[in-house]
């Protein structure tokens, strides 16, 4: 079984895989739940917190069978979900751990529909019960009634990001053996298949805890038992699962010998191996991760890099054991593996035995939920360490996708960019690493913005800079003005319905022309174009969001020397910068979703913080001792929140936040941002007029 464990932070991911490591003997069982093994790095261990998918290998007998239990343990983290995304394209299936006092929270929601987007299966681990019983002194009928609000809510999940049919297959429920309940600090744990051979109820555990007999239950009903009988029971085998997760996650011709290798899950077949994850090694370089979805890879394998276009050697095949890798000679399909000596490897990359190269397609992309929000620019305090330190950061987007190195040739900043405040120090720290012996500085975040428009504009009309070729545009918003991070697929069907001529950041461009055949021959020229205009908009040089182009007309010159690559993107960026100006363009800034959990004595002071922030209160939740405080706020306001939040609560207040959506920046800050963002950026101080790009100026501009 291909099994991952995900949550919201702090729901007990860790603890809960701890106690299942004791279980096969590689860790002792007087210390699983405070060990975090699979928490290694030593700013996991220092933090708390997990920072990186994990992998280990387990060996399971249940009766006369024995099962490989390949188990990933991922961050819960908002911060680190790209890392989430990646491990779910390795899994079949992925028991979802829920605080039972807290319940379904932020987060859970976004793994959950994670998985569900991967086809990965999911069970349902209800952890914490002791709290139910020590803290809030709940009887059996109380906590029976918890279990079941929890249930409900996270089927209700299930029903909203589910595929038919996987809406009903994938649901949760006492009866189908899918569900445990149990404390992974105290390392017991029931199904209710186990709760019935035990002949145990709710009572007994209850009393259990009165009369401080509570170690006990970890003989009666130990928690990895319950958990691994219920992964095999429920979760399916990579030969089951492939039949409906390849079409899923790959594109190509599924009745092909690759795709009915995949699909079978054969031995046999084409080597196919999805990476998810890549991370340097000091010895042996570059180390990837993933799934092989069929064939067999043998040490000295010669494969192909889709993505890459380039070929390599398997030197090492092994599986990863927590920190360490067990070489071992060969790994058949449907494992999760780890190979070294591939230079040129990055996460989301594709491999293939070298025999089955031609007209392989690649696996699909995986999403991410969000953007990177946050920047730091780094520079090093000696000029000579420039080569080195640039050298450095190229390496951690191959590591972590999510993180984005730019160079602003504009303003010569070296940008480095993330999901939030955490995300970006770790980055950093793995730079230091990276760049050992470099002395950097680091400028304090700023927060990543965006340009869109508010209404349909004027037709603007723009010639290429030699006059020869003309471009009339029509500029609008394109859906609605507060825009989600992260693109739904419904969202994504309805651009799909559109005459769509090419799509970029969100942003749509709409051929309307009647010179088809014209625009068809020039159609890299234009979406080049466009795509150009939309890197850069014309308030400060931020990126364009939320808007589509109508291309209204189209007039190239019959002498190809005059409608060049270059004549053509520059016209038609020239024209939906200017359409754009007419358009009453904003500036938007990204908000986080919020929740903070705290003592209710303490609500009070967590929502006057928020407010003093710019954030909107959106409501209050109790559970047991604790509040909910609900809402949302902009990103720009979250730097040093998390501070204030644990100075003013004495570390009470917990808090989490996930990528909302983007709403325009109030006036008079937008004023001040474009202001001191166009100074940064070396741009003329004031936001030019229309007039500089259209027609009537095009030669100047």
């Amino acid at each position: 079984r291909n099994l991952g464990v995900i949550a919201h932070i702090d729901h007990g991911k860790t603890t809960l895989t701890d106690s299942l490591l004791a279980s096969t003997g590689l860790l002792s069982s007087k210390i699983a739940g405070s060990a975090r093994v699979l928490d290694y790095l030593e700013e996991e261990q220092k933090r708390g917190i997990t920072i990186k998918t994990a992998n280990i290998s387990l060996l399971h007998r249940m009766g006369p069978d024995s099962f490989v239990i390949n188990l990933v343990d991922t961050p819960g983290h908002v911060d680190f979900t790209g890392k989430v995304a990646r491990a779910l394209r390795a899994i079949d299936g992925a028991i979802v751990v829920v605080d039972a006092v807290e319940g379904i929270m932020a987060q859970t929601e976004t793994v959950t529909r994670q998985a569900l987007e991967e086809r990965v299966c999911p069970v349902l681990f209800i952890n914490k019960v002791d709290r139910l019983i020590t803290e809030l002194k709940f009887d059996a009928a109380q906590i029976q009634e918890r279990f079941t609000q929890i249930i409900n809510r996270f089927n209700d999940l299930i029903e909203i990001y589910g595929e038919s049919p996987f809406k009903v297959t994938c649901k949760v429920d006492f009866a189908e053996g899918n569900v445990a309940f149990g404390s992974a600090l105290h390392k017991w744990g029931f199904t209710l298949g186990t709760a019935e051979s035990k002949n145990l109820k709710f009572s007994d555990v209850i009393a259990a805890y009165k009369n401080s007999e509570y170690k006990q239950l970890q003989q009666t009903i130990p928690l990895h038992s319950a958990l691994l009988t219920m992964v095999v029971k429920c979760v399916p085998s990579p030969l089951e699962a492939q039949k409906y997760r390849v079409e899923r996650i790959w594109k190509g011709n599924i009745v092909s010998k690759v795709g009915q290798a995949m699909m079978n899950c054969d031995d046999n077949g084409a080597a196919v191996m999805c990476v998810t994850n890549v991370q340097t090694d000091p010895d042996e370089g570059l180390i990837a991760s993933g799934r092989l979805f069929s064939g067999t890879l043998k040490n000295g394998e010669e494969v192909y890099l889709v993505d890459a276009r380039a070929e390599g050697a398997v030197q090492q095949v092994s599986i990863f054991m927590g920190a360490f890798r067990e070489p071992v000679d060969q790994v058949v399909a449907g494992n999760v593996v780890a190979l070294s000596g591939l230079m040129m490897v990055e996460a989301g990359e594709t491999i293939v035995d070298v025999d089955h190269k031609a007209g392989i397609v690649p696996f699909e992309h995986v999403t991410s939920i969000s953007d990177p929000v946050l920047t730091v620019t780094v520079e090093p305090n000696h000029p000579k360490d420039l080569p080195f330190l640039l050298e450095a950061m190229a390496k951690l987007p191959v590591e972590d996708p999510n993180i984005t190195v730019e160079v602003n040739r504009e303003t010569g900043e070296y940008l480095l960019s993330g999901m939030g405040e955490l995300h970006l120090e770790i980055a950093l720290k793995l730079l230091g690493n990276h760049a050992k012996g470099i002395e950097v500085s680091v400028s304090q975040p700023r927060v990543v913005y965006n340009e869109s428009v508010t209404r349909k504009g004027m037709v603007a009309v723009a010639k290429s800079p030699n006059g020869l070729n003309r471009f009339v545009v029509e500029v609008e918003p394109l859906r609605r003005p507060f825009v989600k991070i992260g693109t739904t697929e419904a969202e994504m069907q309805i651009e799909k319905k559109m005459p769509k001529f090419d799509g970029h950041q969100d942003n749509l461009l709409v051929d309307c022309t009647k010179t088809t055949a014209q625009a068809i021959h020039i159609a890299s020229s234009i979406t080049s174009g466009f795509a150009y205009a939309c890197k850069a908009g014309p308030l400060c040089g931020e990126p364009l969001r939320n808007i589509k182009a109508n291309l209204l007309e189209l007039q190239v010159s019959e002498n190809a020397e005059n409608h060049t690559p270059e004549e053509i993107m520059r016209g038609i960026s020239k024209a939906v910068i200017g359409a754009v100006l007419t358009s009453d363009p904003v500036l938007l800034e990204p908000f986080y979703r919020t929740m903070v959990s705290v003592p209710t004595e303490l609500a009070g002071v967590c929502s006057r913080i928020l407010s003093s922030r710019r954030g909107k209160l959106e409501g209050f939740e109790q559970k047991g001792t604790l509040t909910i405080v609900k809402g949302s706020i902009p990103v720009s306001e979250t730097i040093g929140l998390s501070e204030e939040l644990r100075s003013a609560t004495s570390g009470r207040a917990f808090w989490q936040s996930v990528p909302d959506c983007w709403r325009k920046t109030p006036p008079k800050i937008a004023e001040k941002i474009i202001i001191e963002t166009r100074k940064r950026k070396g741009l003329p101080p004031e936001v030019p007029d229309p007039e500089k790009f259209l027609e009537n100026n095009s030669h100047e501009a």
